[in-house]
């Protein structure tokens, strides 16, 4: 009995422990004294997408820095042999897919912007929001993935497969199944474009926990974003958008950014 009461006893440090935990544990307010970003930080998310091989890049800047490398330059003496830090974190959102499928610095006439997600002004921290879950959904991507990513489309058939496939369909067997390489399944887990409109329509719809696009005020009241594409028919690569999101196609031109002087000069 005595053996019981003492146990009781010694968790009561545990139990005024937890209690402060649930006292203390509670959101924080913002810290006016700490770092806010610049006005309107997080409202605007632009999608960069590459023209050959479909990585995507996210980013708050609409444009990126095509001078950046791997490797910044931390000490700010070196900015154009190494890029930028911002160069930098978009260059880490490339995975290391197998030997080559990871460019060495950006260049700009293989990257474009592929859309532009709009959040109501005054509503920046939502954009942040999205903007993590979108690059936390890209990774789970690129680092899980089921066995049909070992597996051949019927459009990557050579000559010789395409008609096996044919013989096989002719005789009413099961469609063969052609082992990718390796090197075609680092192709493979770099072409992310259309597994990121479709996380943008997952997102944007309020999807997923710690969302903030359905407001907290008024129950079932979603927040009305704008996507603007530079090819309206990637919208097409999600099966479903949410209503409160609206659609149109980017007719202004993309600013370019000036390329070195010495680049000019020899141009």
């Amino acid at each position: 009995m005595n053996t019981t009461q003492r146990v009781r006893l010694g968790q009561l440090p545990d139990i005024a422990r937890l209690c402060l935990r649930q006292v203390h544990g509670g959101k924080r307010p913002p810290n006016p004294w700490a770092f806010q970003g610049p006005d309107g930080h997080g409202e605007n998310i632009w999608v960069f997408a590459h023209r050959r091989t479909q990585q995507v890049i996210y980013s708050f800047s609409p444009t990126l820095d095509v001078c950046a490398s791997f490797y910044p330059a931390f000490n700010g003496t070196d900015h154009a042999r190494t890029g930028s830090i911002e160069g930098f974190h978009d260059m880490k959102q490339l995975p290391y897919n197998g030997k080559k499928t990871k460019p060495a610095k950006l260049r700009k006439d293989y990257w474009a912007p592929m859309a532009k997600i709009e959040l109501p002004r005054g509503h920046g921290n939502v954009g942040r929001v999205v903007f993590q879950k979108l690059r936390e959904l890209k990774h789970l991507h690129e680092v899980s993935w089921d066995d049909s990513l070992l597996y051949k489309k019927p459009i990557e058939y050579n000559e010789a497969e395409k008609k096996a496939a044919a013989k096989r369909a002719a005789e009413k067997e099961p469609e063969p199944l052609f082992t990718r390489s390796k090197a075609q399944r680092g192709k493979a887990l770099n072409a992310q474009k259309a597994n990121s409109v479709a996380d943008m329509a997952a997102v944007l719809g309020s999807g997923g926990p710690g969302n903030k696009i359905e407001s907290t005020e008024t129950a079932g009241l979603k927040l009305p974003v704008r996507v603007i594409w530079s090819d309206i028919n990637d919208a097409g690569y999600a099966e479903k958008w949410p209503r409160n999101v609206k659609h149109t196609e980017q007719v202004e031109p993309v600013a370019e950014t000036a390329l070195p002087a010495d680049v000019e000069v020899a141009a």
